[in-house]
Parts: C-alpha cells; sequence; structure tokens
C-alpha cells in the first residue's frame, strides 16, 4: 500500500514542531507507532488524522507483506521439491540408459551366439544329409533320367511328379514308389514340358514392290526377331537349335493392266531344295482395259531343322508386268516363323 508525500510531510512537520513526539526507548507493537505531546487534542489537529490514516495503512501494507512473504515461502519450498524430483528422475533415467545401453549390448552378444549356432546347425545339417546319400543305395547311371527305374536307381524314393528326358523333349511322369518297378501302375505319363533353350520367333515386312526372280526375298521391316535368326537383310532365316519350325508368308501380287500373261509363283526354300510352293494368277474375268488388279498369295509350312539350316522365299516366276506389290504405307507382304518344339537330345 503506497503513502503519501503530503503524509509523510505533515508528519515530520508536527514532530519539528513539537505536536508529536517520538518514543524511541518503548517496544511497541507496531513498528510504526507514535505518541502524542502533552497537552495535543487529537481531535483538533489535521496532523494526527493524517498520521493515524497512515499507521493504519502501514498496517495494512505489514499484513500484505506478510502474506506474500507466506507466499514465497511456500513457492521456495515447492520449488525446492520440484529441484529434488527433477534431479532424482534425471538420475532415475540415467541410470536406466545405462541399464539400457547394458541389456543392448548383452543382447548383441547373444545374437552373435545364435548366428555362430546357426551356421553351426547348417553345417550339421549339410553333412547329415551328404551321409545320407553317401548311404543310400543311389547309382550314378551316367545320363539325364528318362524313366521312373531311373529316377529310383539314382536314389528317389519318395512317389510324386517328375520330368524325364524323352525321345526329343522333356516328359512329365507320375512316379509311384510305394509299387515294384515291373508294375502297370509304378510310371504313368502325362505329357510333355515345353522347354526352349533360347526362344525364337521373328515377323518382318516389306515396305517397296519386288520383282526379282531366283535370289531370297529381302525384308525391310523388323516387328519381332527373337534370337535374331532372321537376316532382314538377305531374307533367310537360319535355325540356331534342332526343333520344329512353323512358317507363314502372305503377299500381294499386282497384275498391270496392259499386262497379257498374268501369274506369280512364290517357293519356300531349305537349303536350295524347294519345299513349298504358291500359285497365283490373273482373272479372266478381268477386262484387259481395265486398272492394275491385284491377287492374295499365301504360304504356309511346318518344318523339322537341324541347327543351322537355312530357309527363305524366292519369287520363282512371274508374267510381264507382274510383281510383289507393297508400299511404305501398306505393308501387304508379312513373313513369320517360330520354334515350335525343340528337340533336346
Amino acid at each position: 500500500m503506497k503513502i503519501s508525500l503530503v503524509t509523510i510531510v505533515l508528519t515530520v512537520a508536527c514532530v519539528v514542531s513539537g505536536q508529536i513526539g517520538w518514543n524511541y526507548y518503548q517496544v511497541p507493537s507496531f513498528p510504526y507507532s507514535v505518541e502524542l505531546a502533552d497537552g495535543f487534542r487529537k481531535e483538533d489537529n489535521s496532523c494526527f488524522r493524517e498520521l493515524k490514516a497512515t499507521s493504519q495503512r502501514l498496517r495494512e501494507a505489514t499484513v500484505d507483506i506478510g502474506i506474500i512473504k507466506g507466499k514465497l515461502n511456500a513457492l521456495e519450498k515447492k520449488s525446492l521439491r520440484l529441484a529434488v524430483q527433477m534431479v532424482g528422475n534425471q538420475v532415475w533415467s540415467t541410470a536406466k540408459f545405462d541399464e539400457t545401453s547394458q541389456q543392448s549390448k548383452e543382447m548383441s552378444y547373444r545374437l552373435e551366439d545364435t548366428k555362430a549356432m546357426v551356421l553351426n546347425l547348417i553345417v550339421y545339417v549339410k553333412e547329415m544329409l551328404a551321409n545320407k546319400m553317401e548311404d543310400s543305395n543311389g547309382i550314378d547311371i551316367g545320363r539325364m533320367p528318362s524313366s521312373c527305374t531311373d529316377l529310383a536307381l539314382v536314389g528317389h524314393t519318395k512317389s510324386g511328379l517328375y520330368c524325364v528326358m524323352g525321345s526329343k523333349s522333356i516328359e512329365t511322369v507320375y512316379c509311384d514308389f510305394t509299387k515294384q518297378m515291373n508294375d502297370s501302375d509304378f510310371q504313368k505319363f502325362l505329357g510333355y514340358v515345353d522347354v526352349k533353350s533360347t526362344p525364337t520367333f521373328f515377323h518382318v515386312q516389306k515396305n517397296a514392290s519386288f520383282s526379282f526372280v531366283g535370289v531370297p526375298i529381302p525384308f525391310e521391316i523388323v516387328n519381332a526377331n527373337s534370337g535374331r535368326a532372321m537376316n532382314v537383310a538377305t531374307g533367310i532365316f537360319t535355325a540356331p537349335r534342332s526343333g520344329t519350325y512353323y512358317f507363314s508368308f502372305a503377299g500381294l501380287a499386282q497384275f498391270q493392266s496392259s499386262s497379257n500373261s498374268a501369274d506369280l509363283e512364290i517357293r519356300l526354300f531349305l537349303n536350295d531344295v524347294r519345299i513349298a510352293s504358291s500359285y497365283t494368277t490373273k482373272a479372266s474375268s478381268w477386262s484387259s482395259t481395265s486398272n492394275d488388279k491385284f491377287n492374295q498369295i499365301t504360304l504356309q509350312s511346318t518344318l523339322n531343322l537341324k541347327e543351322g539350316d537355312d530357309v527363305w522365299l524366292e519369287i520363282y516366276s512371274h508374267g510381264i508386268g507382274v510383281s510383289l506389290h507393297d508400299a511404305a504405307d501398306w505393308h501387304h507382304t508379312h513373313f513369320t516363323g517360330l520354334l515350335v518344339e525343340e528337340d533336346l537330345v
């Protein structure tokens, strides 16, 4: 609580003038109590009234200060408790961290030990399997197994599906090793397995007309050439593996309106030997004065090839003004081929 400057000045003035006297030796109940001089009338003196009011305000201020001091003391005690608690938490956290770190190290050591145990177990199992195989009655037949009997000879004892070597391809069989080898149910043939060591197929086209006779027909456009067995520049396909291949040709013969003879023959060759031919002619109903006419020509063949065999197409003959028609934006001429089944011998 604030004490006005006017009050303090009036109090001092009253003391100086002798109207109010201080008692320095008496222990008052209030630290700022004052005594009146002899013969002084309290009710008639304005200084006394002001001093009394000031004394009251000082008492109130003292009470407030005591309350604040009590609160400060309580706050100090609470802060001290919090500090002690924080220090305790810090000590606990440090101890817990050290404990966790130690546990992590121990876990790492255990993992290393477990890893070593697993590796030793793997080695042990491999040795057991090797010993078991050595102790079995299996023998080396010196070739790929071609039957359930061969599988039994090399040591197989569990019934199930197996792949064996057939005459030219892989075959799937079911072996029932609970039966005798001479039992009809000992082996059951299920089918062939399509195995290709090198996938081979191609699709090529022309973008210009062609009329040369007796030479392989070249191609300019490659849509597919897996295995790169087709040489588009020469028009010759070379078999990369022995097996069964399928070939297909389709083209468009062009007959000029002024042409008197109207025929076109395409032949398929295997190593200079004619394998197949396709022939087309000009229709008799076409007028000689009409525009150029066109007719389709196709050829298909399935061949058993040996590795290194060459296959190509030729125009064997054609009439005057007749050609294998094509253009950059049309692509009428198609030649395709693929390996159907490889001979695994």
